[in-house]
């Protein structure tokens, strides 16, 4: 495979529009000029979040199935 090709699945012409890994952690790290009232998200707190819960749930439906089976022989 030439070096410049972009891989096995883009042909030559093709054109990848994706910054360097570099550029898009530079342009993250400048602040972003907004008129809003509102403050920006923060989406590191909401990621925790999203990982616990998910943490979470996985036991909690093994347990919610096994009860529901125990409910179920002895009734």
């Amino acid at each position: 495979m030439s070096e410049g090709s972009g891989g096995p699945w883009t042909s030559s012409g093709a054109h990848i529009s994706a910054p360097p890994q570099e550029t898009a952690h530079a342009a993250a790290a400048e602040p972003i000029e907004r008129g809003g009232r509102f403050p920006d998200f923060p989406t590191e707190r909401a990621e925790r979040g999203i990982q616990m819960l998910s943490r979470l749930a996985g036991p909690l439906v093994f347990f919610l199935a096994l009860g529901g089976i125990a409910w179920l022989l002895l009734k």
